[in-house]
């Protein structure tokens, strides 16, 4: 047979089957035995269902085409208070990350609630205060969707060197997440940033500060709070217990964050906790 196209063979010789001649040359009254022509249309109804079952152009560029994209996720209206130390104080220059997230959620709203120089139990003992905002007129209080809190630095600073201790610190920070989970608040827990400038291998405050990080980011692994934004390592640089200086406010001053430095902490928060904010 011929190669190349599908043939058939009769008493005038070898018939092409291909494109439009498939259906004339299939239908075409050739004197033949009843044999034959059975035969025949036997091949040409079987050439025909291979032609119809094999996929068409339109169908193999559908079955490549990536899925359809998700819908993308509604976006909502934060109202959060922070809660914290001068980190968190706009009037002692602290708070700017709050400012930072305002840009990026214009229809969100973010208090600052921080008192510089406060330790985990004021925090602790004002959290109601600050949720209920009794210092605040009644037409004047609004009602907050989230907690956010900072806090810890000062309560290792001003504790021992060599034996720092994180167990009351824990209490407290745990006190102020359930506070807040009760009134129907969501928490953001944040870690604790580089700080200070510890005293060589003695000085066992570095090492405190990790071990009460850890404790914090595996809060929302025990459900006690429902985000936590890890700030430590993304502020520190060559020396991991140092703030690096590029995000200093001062040269000297080891604990405060400069204008960078509250981007960064924006940043973290706004990725990791309010992506979804208005």
């Amino acid at each position: 047979m011929p190669g190349g196209y599908p043939y058939l063979r009769s008493r005038r010789g070898w018939w092409l089957l291909d494109g439009p001649k498939l259906a004339s040359t299939c239908l075409s009254p050739y004197t033949l035995t009843v044999h034959r022509l059975v035969r025949m249309l036997v091949f040409c109804l079987g050439f025909s269902g291979l032609a119809l079952a094999s996929p068409r152009r339109g169908d193999a560029e559908a079955a490549k085409a990536p899925p359809e994209t998700a819908k993308a996720q509604p976006k909502k209206r934060y109202i959060v208070a922070a809660i914290g130390d001068s980190l968190t104080d706009s009037r002692v220059g602290g708070g700017k990350y709050l400012k930072e997230l305002r840009k990026r959620c214009p229809l969100s709203r973010f208090d600052a609630h921080g008192v510089g120089g406060q330790q985990t139990l004021h925090m602790r003992w004002r959290i109601d205060e600050v949720l209920a905002q009794r210092q605040r007129m009644p037409s004047a209080r609004v009602s907050y969707s989230h907690l956010l809190v900072l806090g810890g630095v000062n309560d290792l600073s001003a504790g021992s060197v060599t034996h720092p201790r994180i167990a009351r610190t824990q209490a407290n920070l745990a006190a102020i997440y359930a506070h807040a989970r009760r009134r129907g608040l969501e928490v953001v827990a944040v870690t604790l940033p580089p700080w200070g400038r510890l005293f060589g291998d003695y000085d066992k405050r570095g090492a405190a500060t990790h071990t009460l990080n850890a404790w914090i980011v595996s809060r929302k692994l025990s459900g006690q709070v429902d985000e936590v934004v890890d700030i430590h390592s993304l502020l520190s640089c060559a020396d991991p217990d140092e703030l690096c200086p590029t995000y200093r406010r001062f040269p000297s001053d080891r604990v405060h964050w400069n204008g960078a430095g509250h981007r960064v902490v924006a940043d973290a928060l706004h990725r990791e906790a309010f992506a979804d904010c208005l």
